[in-house]
């Protein structure tokens, strides 16, 4: 189990037409840079009518289930220039894997199989880990294979839904406690900061589970 806050945009087209998106992220990201790769195995997702609040997905091997834990409202984040607007929100994941999961679920995910709405996204992405001082707030970045008590990561994750492109830009913090907020707030400042010609708006701003009921 894994609870997070989160904030997420959504982006029409490639990585590849976002350069500057692209050097702003793999500017101190360790190597590999871009983990996963377009054309590999793809995350399937189900797609439940009308719901935001609740997302399953077979990823690699393990039923990922998330749900919203509560929405903390569209906030203002500084910019190079203005101001980015965002829906920042609190989910929990539950994970599950093993030979019983797998006979159990992977069926479910099928999209030759009858039943509900499966749709597959291939990613590719650039991740990088921070940690946050429990004591002081100040952020550190380190690896990404980096265990954490308390930290957060950015990632820009490009995306293919079919023949469609696209690509998101996301900033997750753990754990929800009293501090979280006040932590990923200057999380996400520090590196949105210096984040150039680009605009991030509420209107793009949203979660996986919102993103694939638009699909």
């Amino acid at each position: 189990m894994f609870s997070s806050h989160e904030v997420r945009w959504f982006l029409n087209g490639s990585i590849e037409q976002y350069p500057m998106l692209r050097a702003w992220v793999e500017h101190g990201a360790h190597s590999p840079k871009w983990s996963g790769r377009l054309g590999g195995k793809p995350d399937a997702y189900i797609v439940i009518p009308g719901a935001v609040d609740m997302g399953m997905k077979w990823r690699e091997g393990q039923l990922q289930i998330k749900g919203l834990e509560s929405s903390l409202g569209t906030q203002v984040f500084r910019a190079h220039e203005g101001h980015h607007a965002g829906k920042v929100e609190r989910w929990m994941k539950w994970s599950y894997e093993g030979k019983s999961i797998e006979s159990a679920f992977s069926p479910w995910f099928s999209s030759s199989q009858s039943g509900p709405k499966i749709v597959e996204v291939q990613k590719t992405r650039c991740l990088r880990k921070i940690r946050i001082n429990p004591f002081t707030g100040a952020l550190s970045e380190v690896d990404a294979s980096a265990s954490i008590d308390r930290g957060g990561v950015l990632e820009v994750t490009d995306l293919r839904v079919g023949e469609r492109s696209y690509c998101s830009m996301a900033f997750e913090a753990f754990p929800n406690d009293s501090a979280m907020h006040g932590n990923f707030t200057t999380f996400v400042n520090t590196f949105l900061e210096t984040l150039p010609d680009i605009r991030l708006e509420e209107a793009n701003s949203m979660s996986y589970t919102a993103w694939l009921q638009t699909l």
